[in-house]
């Protein structure tokens, strides 16, 4: 057993899970092409759920979004357990590049992510899964839609996007949801907001309800044009002489309210299926590529003010934007059932719009530049609503480290750059009601290696070695009242590595052409997943479930205990979504 594997292990026996059993239905099997994941499909309650379809069998050809209407299921009117978004592509074998895809109802984004590319001999599928139950105030309406996934077709470009989604509803009672869902879309249907540069923020005005109680927001913010290699640029000073892109290799993207710095959402480093080589990705992508997770950023410290009945502008911001990023937010309200008109007072806010960063160039040789790039913060930021039920105080405490090295190796016969970037994220959240305390505590990371060796021989014949190692790691726990009450642990690895060899003629063979993915999830609730993947060429090798998981995979649905957690009262299941 695994190093990793141990670990997860001793996680189980310490979080007390219980034996697993069910084994998750395989969706890997070896000598399969096209896409590969060992992500695991949303977990949900049994019985007969209502499918509503959005879209079916859609071709997406050309960039004007495509609409469709969108209205509640009549058999299930809800509550709901639930709420699941499916969807799933394919693109026929030809030539296409990786295209931006996303789906919105009312304006809301319920999904965001990229394609797989083809070949031109695989036409691949894939299916993605996201969890919208905390939009279940959103479904309950009738409202609009919009998919917006541009794509050229011509004689150059043949590869035909296909695609089809549906809003699958489990009829129950899932606990402590948001009355309010609203967006920052710049469409009343849905559409992305765009930051052009360092300076230059996007969003909209909103005038809030007066009763608010907590507030989140979930933000993706996506890397486009120059900007998409963000990772791999450096200080503008030596981005001609290392042949890379400029304005350092650090992004960040922060939320402001009238102004000011209210929260921060790390830009996770997705690589798209077309990124640096195509065959990097075939057929295991980049972890997230083809559905990215959006960061959940804590605004309840500011829940007073925005409770004022006045207009608030609500933006975001990414520090360093070269190009433009693309970005999707979704504003998350909690009301006081009781009371129309909260009061309160935002107590404390550190949290300024530029963290900085310090980069420092050396050369260590005479064909060698090493570019360190770091920034660091840490702020904290503190607030109270007076509640129909007494007051509740909110204070967010996070620190956010990023670091990049950068190492280049450039003469007339090498060009290499071996990068090793990471961003980590602490964050704690202690609510408090009367003599009742919640801790939250949440840790982040995102690792990122990419070595990338182009070398020319004396016998004219030319190596380009590239290897990757992408990763995300979230570590959760709730502690009620000084015990902990619940934890859980989840990562995610994608290891690729190929190698393209050319002889002095330029006949080239791709040799090794390799894989890996290893996603493994365990919680105090006793659910535990895990799968391994391997692939050579366009086939998956291996497939490995349930390594780590006492009798194997145990990740179906669970229906928590009441007072599990318990922090004021809340269950199992209310106390975690209630916390985060």
């Amino acid at each position: 057993m695994s190093v990793r594997a141990a670990m997860l292990v001793a996680c189980a026996a310490l979080l007390g899970f219980p034996a697993a059993h069910a084994e998750v239905p395989p969706v890997v099997t070896t000598g399969q092409t096209g896409v590969a994941t060992a992500v695991p499909n949303i977990p949900v309650p049994r019985g007969t759920p209502c499918v509503v379809p959005l879209f079916t069998g859609q071709q997406f050809i050309g960039f004007n979004p495509v609409a469709f209407n969108y209205a509640p299921p009549a058999s299930c009117p809800g509550p709901w357990a639930k709420v699941v978004l499916q969807a799933d592509y394919s693109v026929n074998a030809g030539r296409q590049f990786d295209r931006t895809a996303s789906i919105w109802v009312g304006g809301v984004n319920l999904y965001f992510g990229t394609t797989q590319e083809p070949s031109a001999a695989i036409a691949p599928k894939w299916h993605v899964e996201r969890d919208v139950t905390d939009y279940s105030a959103l479904l309950r309406n009738s409202s609009g839609g919009r998919i917006i996934l541009g794509n050229v077709v011509d004689s150059t470009y043949t590869g035909i996007i296909t695609g089809s989604a549906r809003l699958v509803f489990y009829p129950g009672q899932a606990h402590d949801l948001p009355d309010q869902v609203i967006p920052l879309s710049s469409n009343p249907n849905g559409d992305y907001t765009y930051v052009y540069d360092g300076s230059e923020r996007a969003g909209r005005t909103i005038t809030f309800p007066r009763n608010m109680t907590a507030v989140y927001m979930d933000v993706i913010a996506q890397s486009q044009s120059s900007d998409e290699f963000w990772q791999l640029c450096v200080p503008d000073s030596v981005a001609d002489e290392l042949y890379s892109c400029g304005g350092s290799g650090f992004r960040q993207t922060v939320v402001y309210i009238d102004g000011v710095p209210a929260g921060v959402a790390p830009v996770y480093p997705w690589i798209y299926t077309g990124g640096i080589s195509p065959a990097l990705w075939r057929p295991i992508p980049g972890v997230q590529t083809l559905n990215f997770e959006p960061f959940r950023v804590n605004l309840t410290p500011f829940a007073a003010v925005l409770n004022d009945g006045s207009p608030h502008d609500v933006q975001l911001g990414v520090v360093n934007s070269g190009d433009y990023f693309a970005t999707a937010a979704n504003v998350l309200i909690y009301q006081d059932p009781a009371r129309a008109v909260v009061t309160g007072r935002l107590v404390a806010n550190s949290l300024v719009a530029d963290p900085g960063q310090v980069d420092t160039i050396t050369h260590p040789g005479a064909d060698r530049t090493v570019v360190n790039t770091r920034s660091q913060r840490e702020f904290g930021i503190s607030g109270y609503v007076d509640t129909s039920t007494g007051r509740i105080a909110t204070g967010v405490r996070q620190s956010v480290d990023f670091l990049s090295v950068q190492d280049f190796t450039i003469s007339d016969t090498q060009y290499r750059q071996a990068l090793q970037q990471d961003t980590t994220v602490d964050t704690t959240t202690t609510t408090t009601r009367g003599t009742q305390a919640a801790v939250t505590k949440r840790r982040y990371d995102f690792p990122l290696s990419f070595d990338y060796n182009d070398q020319y021989h004396e016998d004219g014949s030319e190596t380009l070695d590239m290897r990757g190692d992408q990763g995300y790691s979230r570590q959760r726990s709730v502690a009620a009242n000084n015990r902990v009450t619940y934890q859980d642990v989840l990562s995610d690895r994608v290891t690729p590595h190929v190698t393209y060899n050319w002889d002095a003629s330029g006949n080239l063979s791709i040799t090794p052409w390799t894989s890996a993915e290893d996603y493994r999830f365990g919680n105090s609730l006793g659910q535990c997943y895990s799968r391994q993947i391997t692939s050579d060429n366009y086939n998956v090798t291996s497939v490995v479930n349930g390594d780590g998981c006492a009798g194997g995979n145990h990740y179906t649905w669970l229906t928590p205990s009441p007072g599990m957690l318990a922090p004021f009262g809340l269950d199992a299941t209310e106390a975690v979504t209630w916390a985060w």
